[in-house]
């Protein structure tokens, strides 16, 4: 896949432009495909925007639940002293 910043087809704007699928003699922006009438009959969107859930773990809750511990263990020990 290359990007190219050359002039938009459609919209005139010089930004990265790719082949449109439907009609391969148009260079077309990412504004004019996303905005397109035929985009839902496309095959395959020369732009296609993909969100990528990412999962974050914490390691340190599994630790600040254990120093919770270890401190309330410490504190039940000086109350029963």
């Amino acid at each position: 896949m290359t990007i190219y910043w050359e002039r938009c087809d459609f919209c005139g704007r010089y930004e990265p432009v790719k082949q449109c699928t439907l009609y391969p003699d148009l260079m077309v922006c990412i504004h004019c495909c996303l905005s397109c009438p035929k985009r839902k009959i496309c095959p395959k969107p020369v732009w296609f925007i993909e969100f990528k859930i990412k999962t974050i773990t914490k390691p340190g809750k599994i630790a600040k639940e254990a120093d919770k511990t270890k401190v309330f263990q410490e504190l039940l020990s000086k109350l029963g002293s």
